[in-house]
Order: structure tokens, then sequence, then C-alpha cells
């Protein structure tokens, strides 16, 4: 008859092998049991990666497209609001130009006159606001605000009007300036880039692109007509009070038309943003159902992980069981 047998020391690592075994196995169920999650995803997906490497990827896109779209509405409303400030500028100005330029007396021209310079300050500074430390109204101009100072802008309209003797001179060489393409305004004012940003990409095959720039023609017609009325209190320009009102009076009447330029601009922009509205909600709704996927994919049933952890922690109290009464064996109880 033959007999088999281990040693003490052979017993004893036996045991204490099971034993890391069981305290390993015990934790790993724990953890999948408080987090819902597989912590063995190769055994869970039997070794089949694709649908989950899949959804992985679609997420990352998610991810990309809800930053592009952040950035997008952030850019949108940062326009909309230098837009509203413009508009209401030119709506201010516009009234006090056309009334201190109906025959109103030379206190009343200066001030009108003063407050249109400081309405160019103002607009030229709105339309320079960067997001980001990008111009919004620059184009892919991206290393300097698009548009000069409004002193700047002044000094230079100055020079291109000062030999005019009267107002309908001044009038003209404003309109050369501003509107004539590769003009004053484009070499001299305009300093952004001369193409648009790039669109910004939604996903679902949809874009948007925000080409709202600050020599766009209803702008440029904005700063015209602002500039128009701000020269008519330059005293370095030889005109009679009839001609200074003339300036504020033509200033003033064609602001009531340019300002539905602005108006125009602004709506194309809301419509801009209430498609980033829908896509940012629409990335939402995928970023919760590919989070949902993903979950399922790595999920693990509740009650057979805590039966197999129940077996588990059973288990290692029936070694520390057996452990127990081995210890108490001698040769004297043997006997």
């Amino acid at each position: 008859m033959s007999f088999h047998a281990i040693g003490d020391l052979a017993q004893y690592m036996n045991t204490r092998r099971h034993s890391a075994n069981l305290q390993s196995r015990i934790g790993q169920l724990t953890q999948e049991l408080s987090t819902g999650r597989t912590s063995d995803v190769t055994r869970s997906l039997n070794a089949s990666f694709g649908h989950l490497a899949d959804v992985e990827h679609q997420i990352t896109l998610n991810s990309a497209f809800k930053t592009a779209a952040t950035e997008a509405s952030v850019q949108a409303g940062a326009m909309q609001s230098v837009l509203d400030m413009v508009q209401k500028q030119v709506t201010d100005i516009s009234g006090t130009a056309m009334l201190a330029g109906n025959g109103m007396d030379g206190p009343a021209l200066a001030a009108a006159a003063a407050t249109a310079r400081g309405g160019l300050d103002s607009m030229v500074a709105a339309l320079n606001t960067g997001v980001a430390g990008r111009p919004v109204f620059g184009g892919t101009g991206l290393d300097n605000a698009p548009l000069i100072s409004g002193a700047d802008m002044m000094n230079a309209v100055l020079a291109a009007v000062s030999p005019a003797g009267d107002a309908a001179s001044v009038i003209a060489a404003l309109d050369a300036f501003f509107d004539t393409p590769g003009g004053g305004f484009d070499t001299e004012v305009y300093v952004g880039g001369d193409q648009n940003f790039s669109a910004f990409q939604l996903g679902g095959g949809e874009s948007v692109q925000l080409s709202i720039r600050a020599d766009d023609d209803a702008l440029k017609a904005v700063l015209k007509d602002t500039v128009m009325a701000a020269l008519a209190g330059e005293s370095s320009l030889s005109l009679n009070h009839g001609e200074r009102s003339s300036l504020l009076q033509k200033a003033g009447n064609s602001m009531l038309s340019t300002v539905d330029g602005v108006s125009r601009i602004r709506s194309d922009l809301g419509v801009a943003e209430a498609r980033i509205d829908q896509s940012v909600a629409r990335i939402g709704a995928e970023r919760t159902s590919l989070s949902m996927v993903r979950n399922e994919l790595m999920s693990v049933d509740p009650f057979e992980t805590a039966t197999a952890l129940e077996q588990a922690q059973l288990q290692l109290e029936t070694i520390y069981t057996l452990t127990a009464r081995t210890s108490r064996l001698n040769l004297v109880n043997f006997l």
C-alpha cells in the first residue's frame, strides 16, 4: 500500500497560496460589487474588444465635438454681445447727430461730435474683443487686434480728408477711404486676416462658420458714419458751422439705414447660435447613449457577483478553521 504525503512546510506554503488567492479574489469581487463594473475586462468580453474599442473611439470624437461646440458657443455669444453694443451706440449717436445737425448752436454741435468720437473708441475696442487670446472679428489674423485704435483711425482719416474744403468733399473723401477696395480702410485701418476662420466641426456632418469680420460692409458703414459725425467737431478742418451741421445731419440719417446692416448680421449670427445650441443638445444625448453602452459592456451581474463573493469568503473562513485545528495537533493527542 502506497502512501503520499507532503511536508509541513510545503503544506504551509500551499495553504498560504490558496489564502492569498482567495483574499485577492474577495478584493476584486468587492470592488466589482461596489462599482458595478468588471475589474477584468478581458474575461468579461471574452477577449473580444472590437465593440468596446469602437465605443471608446466614438466617445473620444464626441468629446472633441463637445469642445468645438463649446468654443463656438462662447465665440458666438461674444460676437452677439459686441454687435449689440455697436447697434446701441449707433442708435444713440444717430439721434444726437440728427438733433444737433438740425440747426443747433455751436456747443450742441461740438457735444454731438464728441459723443460720436467717444462712441468710435468704444466700437473699435469692442470689435477688437478677443476670446481665449483670439480676436473674434479678425478672421485668420490671430496675432493682433483687427482694427487700429480709434485715435489712429481718426488720424488716418484726417490725412485723407484734410484737403477737402466743404462738407460734400469731406463725404466724398470718406467714401473713397472706406468703400474703395484696397483703399485707406483696407490698408491702414483693418489689420486682421483676409480669410474667415475655419468652421467649427460639430459632428453628425454639421459645422458652423462664424465668418463676421471687422471689415464686413455693414460694420465699415457704421464706422464711416461714426467718423463722419466725429469730423464735425475737428477744428483742423476748415469748415463753417453750416457745413459741420451738414456732416452731422448726413451721418445721423445714414446711420438709420446702416444700423439695419448690423441687425442683419446679428440675425444671421442668431441662426448660427441656434444651430450651435441644437448641436450641443445632440452631442450631450450621444454622450449619454455611448456611456450607457460602455457601462453595459463593462458591467457585472450584482447577484452573481454577490454569490461569488460569499463563496470566496466561505472558502477563506474554511481555510482559517482548518489551519487553526491543524495548529493544535501534537503527538500526545494523537497517541
